[in-house]
């Protein structure tokens, strides 16, 4: 675990994601596929940010999110020829603000098969080229990745011919994100109560997880940390050892009642740890903010917004079950004074 192998074990600094540790430390394992323990980054021009601008009335209250470092998307809205530049401007303003930005993967063809964010390439040439392009555009600088969300355990629309195709997509993407020396790759894993541990760490093995730092766990859901570290362990033991992250966005009021779609927006959820290496179980590397907390899962048959679009009254909402808010124009003030330092 990161912060139990760096002596230093940093905590995230939410206000400026700077690390509170000596630049360049790392850990001393044998690989160097492992972020630095610094600071995650905080994206002056998240969706959060831009909410503040747009909803000036909310603003001191979607600071709280504004604030926090949350993982930036990258899809198939980038095209190959333009994602390696997008990758490096974004990771040149991490490495600028002296912290580690965390990206997703989420652009493999018959990307949630065909529900609320589906979407991916139509073919798997230009998915291996835009995975290629993903990793030059991080080359030798730190970077934590999560590999496409859901597509190890949502294949029930895929015939045998197109999982075989989907888990060769997955190793190629994780064998190309792996080469570069200070990223550290997280294969999604769904979450616990998807596919029992034996199924995932059979999943994972096909997938390459072996060339991974390990799997990433409830991504935009809203189970328990504490559920998620008990099934990461046991997934964990499975795989040789492997480490995990636990998304921690949107799950400080543990999951939604049981019933139809109800990971789709739920109302009355709350935000979870904020992201830290600080972790609770032996295999845990991090807890990060994956799924953007402001951000529809999608219309979810209600005609919400779609997927991935700033929801506001979600955003506020989510914040004030948290009891998490600041001054409005404190707020303002760090967001612009962010901007001025990406821009400059």
């Amino acid at each position: 675990m990161w912060n139990r192998i760096v002596a230093c074990a940093c905590a995230v600094v939410l206000m400026t994601g700077s690390s509170c540790c000596a630049a360049g430390a790392r850990d001393d394992l044998a690989t160097l596929r492992q972020v630095a323990s610094g600071g995650f980054y905080v994206d002056p021009n998240s969706s959060a940010a831009r909410a503040m601008v747009d909803y000036p009335e909310t603003a001191s209250t979607v600071a709280r999110l504004a604030d926090t470092p949350q993982a930036f998307w990258l899809s198939a809205t980038s095209p190959p020829s333009a994602v390696a530049n997008q990758v490096g401007r974004y990771v040149d303003g991490a490495a600028s603000a002296g912290a580690v930005p965390v990206l997703v993967t989420y652009a493999i063809p018959q990307r949630d098969c065909g529900s609320f964010s589906a979407g991916g390439y139509s073919n798997g040439a230009d998915y291996r080229t835009w995975s290629d392009n993903v990793a030059a555009g991080i080359g030798s600088r730190e970077a934590v990745v999560i590999v496409e969300p859901d597509a190890l355990t949502d294949r029930s629309c895929l015939s045998s011919e197109q999982i075989t195709e989907r888990m060769d997509l997955l190793r190629y993407s994780v064998n190309a994100l792996s080469a570069e020396p200070n990223t550290a790759v997280y294969i999604d894993g769904g979450h616990s109560r998807w596919l029992d541990a034996p199924e995932l760490a059979s999943r994972l093995g096909s997938a390459g997880v072996d060339r991974a730092r390990g799997f990433s766990l409830n991504v935009a859901n809203f189970y328990t940390t504490a559920e998620q570290e008990a099934y990461g362990e046991s997934v964990s033991a499975l795989t040789g050892g492997k480490t995990y992250v636990v998304d921690t966005s949107r799950n400080g009021a543990g999951p939604p009642p049981e019933g139809p779609l109800n990971w789709c927006n739920p109302p009355d959820r709350a935000l979870g740890y904020a992201p830290t290496t600080q972790t609770q179980a032996a295999h845990a590397d991090a807890y990060l903010w994956v799924k953007h907390p402001g951000e529809s899962d999608g219309t979810c048959n209600r005609g919400e917004p779609p997927s991935s679009v700033w929801w506001n009254a979600y955003a506020v909402a989510i914040v004030q079950n948290s009891g998490r808010r600041r001054s409005s124009h404190t707020a303002r003030r760090e967001i612009a004074a962010r901007r001025e330092i990406a821009l400059a």
